[in-house]
Formats: C-alpha cells, structure tokens, sequence
C-alpha cells in the first residue's frame, strides 16, 4: 500500500496555469522578455446510459512566461494527500483570439467552435450535444491569426466513461477498497477524492483525501488514513472518480497547445 504522501494540489487537471497575472503580462513587454503563447483545449464529462459519456469543450488561448501543462502519462505511482474542499466555480478566458471559429471532430462528427467575445474563449454553440464512447477521439484544428498563433491541430483519445464497482463505507479499522474499470493505459490516469466533513459537528464536505492513481482499476485507502472521514456525518460522505488523458503539441519553439480529456462519476457513501 502506497502511504499517504504530501503532493501539490490539483485545483483542475483540465487548465494550463499561466505564471503571471494575464492582465499583468502586459508590464513585461517594455524589456526584453519574450512571452510564449498558450493554448488550452478542455473536454470534461460525465456518465452517461449505455456505456457512453456526454461533454462540454472549451478553448483559450494566451502569453505567459511559463505555464505548467498537467500531463496524464506522467502518473507513474499511486500518491494521496488531504486537502480541503474547493467549490469555487471558475470559467476559463483568455487573452487572444487565433481566428472565427476552431474545427472541432469529436466522435466522427464535425462541430464548429466559435469565438465567444462575452466569455473571451471558444465553445460549441450552446445546446450543442456531444456524445461519445469507448475509443473514440477528438481533434481540434486552429486557424491560427497571423503574429498571434499559429495554425495547428491537436487530438485526444476522450477518456473512457468510469464505472466503479459496488462502495461500501469500511467498518473502523479497515481500508476503503476501491474498484472500477481500469484502462491499464499508460496515457490515462485517476484522480479518486474522497470527501466528508472534517469534524462530527460539520455541515459541509469540507475536507477530502486526494489521490492521484494509475487507472489499473483498484486502490485502497488504509485505515489510518480514515480517522476524520468514519467522523464525518454519514451524509456528507461521497466519492468522485474521475478518468483524465492529455496531449500536447508544439506548432513551434515558443507555442504550446494542450489538450485534456475528462470523465467523472460521484458515489453517495452510507
């Protein structure tokens, strides 16, 4: 059993992380500084009947000095740390614009992507229903916008939807067993949270055990691990799966375009 370990804590897998401020990125061009440009492609969805997934997509696009791009392929071990709950809705804009529309091919099928000068990103037009299954991909195309981005195009393989088997709450003393239908593909990995309140007295899941896993389909969270989740009131216990794969592509040296599937399932804990 892989003990439980201090790691960095994912706000999202889906979103590169610029360094600076966007709308502070501007104090830099009277030096010398060469910012890179940034593209963030993210497919996040969910469950859906008959073994397939439905999805939202967006894009932005920006500069930056640096940005870390999460990489699904990178998840060699199973790790965990605790954290707190954060339920801050974000939407992702950005800073550029590489032309109208992006081209879309999700699933066989061919969907535009135009630009949303309220939202500052690109989206399918609202009420657009994307669906999918197993090994199916997505590719988007950039037009690109001269001096601004250049034209390229990125796939994904869209994360299989996550099924987990049965979850039962584990008598004190005893692990929290864990299952579900694992890839075991090297491109693909898990995030499991497990959230529940921080004391006996709490009102809201405010505190989770975060794991960061390979996706071969079972891990269990030791006994020791679960003190203030068999304390938790039982009904703000819960589980979240989430399936995520990434790609990337550099159209040139000082470009960068990240592409991040998603698919999550939430489990009610007695």
């Amino acid at each position: 059993m892989t003990p439980f370990s201090l790691l960095p804590r994912y706000r999202h897998v889906a979103l590169l992380s610029s360094v600076c401020v966007l709308s502070a990125c501007s104090s830099l061009t009277e030096s010398n500084v060469t910012l890179n440009r940034y593209g963030a492609i993210t497919i996040t969805a969910k469950n859906a009947a008959a073994g397939r997934a439905t999805a939202s997509i967006n894009a932005v696009f920006f500069e930056g000095l640096s940005a870390a791009a999460p990489s699904s392929a990178a998840q060699q071990g199973d790790q965990c740390a605790y954290a707190l709950v954060d339920t801050a809705a974000t939407g992702a804009t950005g800073s550029l614009k590489v032309g109208e529309s992006l081209a879309l091919t999700f699933a066989g099928t061919s969907v535009a992507m135009p630009y949303s000068t309220s939202l500052l990103r690109y989206q399918p037009a609202v009420g657009t229903l994307l669906s999918y299954g197993v090994g199916d991909a997505a590719t988007v195309s950039i037009p690109g916008a001269a001096a601004v981005f250049p034209a390229a195009a990125v796939s994904v393989k869209l994360a299989e939807p996550i099924v987990p088997s049965p979850v039962a709450t584990p008598a004190a003393g005893s692990p929290l067993v864990v299952n579900w239908n694992g890839t075991n593909d090297a491109s693909a990995a898990i995030i499991l949270s497990v959230r529940y309140g921080a004391t006996p007295a709490a009102t809201t899941a405010n505190e989770q055990i975060y794991c960061a896993l390979k996706d071969d389909g079972a891990f269990e969270i030791p006994a020791t691990g679960l003190n203030a989740f068999q304390a938790s009131p039982s009904a703000l216990r819960s589980l979240a799966l989430i399936r995520w794969r990434t790609n990337e592509v550099r159209p040139d040296a000082s470009t960068l375009l990240h592409i991040v599937s998603t698919v999550d399932t939430i489990v009610r804990l007695p």
